[in-house]
């Protein structure tokens, strides 16, 4: 039993977890006070979401993508546009808790413990030193970007992004470097589309030079080993994406306006310069680099030639791509004129994710080799860290007074006169049709039942359920045109049974106002039942999910060597 003991604290790997797991818990004190303000920025629409999401799979939608107490009940969608995993995996901890924000922020401390193992596995690769890997892991998990994500912004998808980058280029260092079918690259990939589509772009062209920079490398099976993970990814992601392109070119939506998601004034406005990346405070959040990772840049140029020539590609690529990050979010960067896609960053500085990700790795290796084989060295190091994490933690974290009143929002609130430009879980109304966006009156007082829009006809024994209904339509004259009280979404169902008990579909069509809209003719009376079902195209794209999943679970299996180191 002693031997075992004995063994288990001389286990590098194991005290490296403890440290990384013990960082992770300090980093995290505040985030499970009772007065952390969740309500700050994106939090409150984090939490709606969880909620409204919630609220779909008790209706039993096993892919709640309405959310039919939103918007006055007419239903609203935030799953079909935005990144569903933030909605769906926080929800796993409704195993331990009632409470949706205790699910949100053991969601948040799960991403940051596993973005420090990530981190530390992918420099060990790299290194082969378990010290550099603990150093980049704890200057990743202490970023002051990472934190101002927890503290200030509560930006979920964001936090989220910090574990998946380094799963992804432990892929790419399998592929390149060691040559083998590794599917780190489509398991980081998949949870980054579905986590932050437009840092998935940023993260494929940092790939993409990533391949270029190691093109004397690939051959056959490098080649076909992406192309499987390629595959996989597409697979697995349908689900998302699918949907999402058949919204786009089905109707108008309000997020698919060019300059919708993003503003020439705002890209402009969050410009840093070179004293914000020093000990820059703006909008009141921390866009600064951190001391460690400076000395760590500092470093590298010092020992660059003492790199062996294994690493010294690593450390000058991702050198390369952290400057080339911090870069672009400066004034003298024309961020405003890259193409729209890349526009709706939306913010410059959230370039300070990579910069975060890419410096955290060479300062890691740098920083050890300056601390290696010297214990004074060590030891001061160690004291300079210790303050630095209480420093960036305690500077970064938002705390209120009074504890967020969750009750709340267990009932949505309604649109009405006084609702504002942002509404709690509607964010800015950017994923209604644009016909309804540009009508919101109508959205504030429209009643919540089905209204004859042209024509003539009876409607009576009216009954709504979430995005079920039922009601029935008697003296039917001329051309019948019902607006249903539910927002215009791709995949709700109507069919109508006429008095000989003669079931027929209806197509739904948008109203003027952006709700849906059915005709009737050529019959007197019938009865009508409307539910949301998913289009066609919906329920091949779970299946063709399904199918990725089998397949990355059984390429993991037959290649699981691979995985578990």
């Amino acid at each position: 039993m002693k031997n075992k003991l004995k063994s288990f604290i001389k286990n590098k790997k194991t005290i490296s977890y403890l440290i990384i797991t013990f960082v992770t818990i300090y980093a995290c004190i505040p985030l499970f006070s009772k007065y952390m303000d969740v309500s700050t920025d994106d939090g409150i629409q984090h939490i709606c979401r969880l909620i409204g999401t919630f609220s779909s799979l008790k209706e039993g939608n096993l892919f709640p993508v309405i959310m039919s107490e939103f918007c006055n009940e007419f239903g609203y969608s935030w799953n079909i546009f935005y990144s569903p995993l933030t909605a769906y995996l926080p929800l796993i901890f409704r195993i331990f808790t009632n409470s949706f924000v205790v699910c949100l922020k053991l969601f948040i401390f799960s991403t940051i413990l596993l973005s420090g193992i990530y981190m530390y596995k992918l420099v060990f690769r790299i290194s082969k030193s378990y010290k550099a890997g603990v150093i980049s892991a704890i200057l990743y998990i202490s970023a002051p970007y990472h934190l101002t994500d927890i503290y200030n912004r509560v930006a979920i998808a964001e936090m989220a992004t910090f574990t998946f980058l380094p799963i992804i280029f432990i892929g790419m260092y399998d592929l390149f470097k060691e040559n083998k079918k590794s599917y780190y690259l489509a398991i980081g990939a998949i949870g980054l589309t579905l986590t932050h589509n437009v840092l998935t772009i940023y993260t494929a062209i940092f790939c993409l030079i990533y391949m270029m920079i190691n093109y004397k490398k690939i051959n056959k099976n490098i080649v076909k080993t992406v192309l499987i993970n390629v595959l996989v990814i597409l697979l697995c992601t349908s689900f998302y994406w699918i949907p999402l392109l058949e919204h786009y070119f089905g109707t108008a939506y309000e997020v698919f306006i060019p300059e919708r998601m993003y503003n020439t004034n705002t890209l402009i406005e969050s410009k840093l310069s070179a004293i914000d990346l020093l000990f820059g405070r703006k909008w009141g959040i921390n866009l600064y680099l951190g001391l460690p990772t400076l000395l760590g840049i500092i470093f590298t140029f010092i020992y660059r030639k003492k790199l062996n020539n294994q690493v010294k590609l690593y450390v000058a690529m991702f050198l390369g791509f952290g400057i080339a990050s911090l870069i672009m979010t400066l004034s003298i960067f024309p961020f405003e004129y890259l193409p729209s896609f890349l526009r709706m960053l939306q913010f410059v500085w959230r370039m300070l994710i990579f910069a975060s990700f890419f410096l955290s790795i060479i300062s890691g290796i740098t920083i050890n080799m300056f601390i290696d084989k010297n214990n004074k060295k060590k030891a001061l190091f160690s004291i300079i860290f210790v303050i630095y994490i209480f420093v960036v933690v305690n500077s970064t974290k938002q705390m209120t007074k009074v504890p967020f009143n969750e009750a709340k929002y267990l009932e949505a609130i309604p649109v009405s006169s006084k609702t504002l430009k942002v509404h709690a879980g509607c964010a800015t109304f950017e994923y209604l049709p644009q016909k309804a966006y540009s009508n919101l009156d109508y959205i504030k007082t429209r009643n919540n039942n089905a209204i004859i829009i042209s024509g003539e006809a009876d409607i009576i024994n009216e009954n709504k359920n979430g995005t079920k209904m039922t009601f029935e339509v008697n003296n039917i004259k001329d051309n019948l045109k019902i607006e249903l009280p539910y927002i215009y979404y791709l995949g709700y169902n109507a069919t109508l049974t006429d008095e000989q008990g003669n079931v027929s579909k209806i197509q739904i069509k948008e109203s003027d106002n952006g709700f849906c809209m059915i005709e009737i003719k050529d019959i007197e009376s019938g009865s009508i039942n409307i539910s949301y079902e998913g289009t066609t195209l919906m329920k091949v794209s779970y299946v063709s999910t399904l199918a990725g999943i089998i397949v990355l679970i059984w390429l993991i299996c037959k290649n699981r060597h691979n995985v578990v180191r």
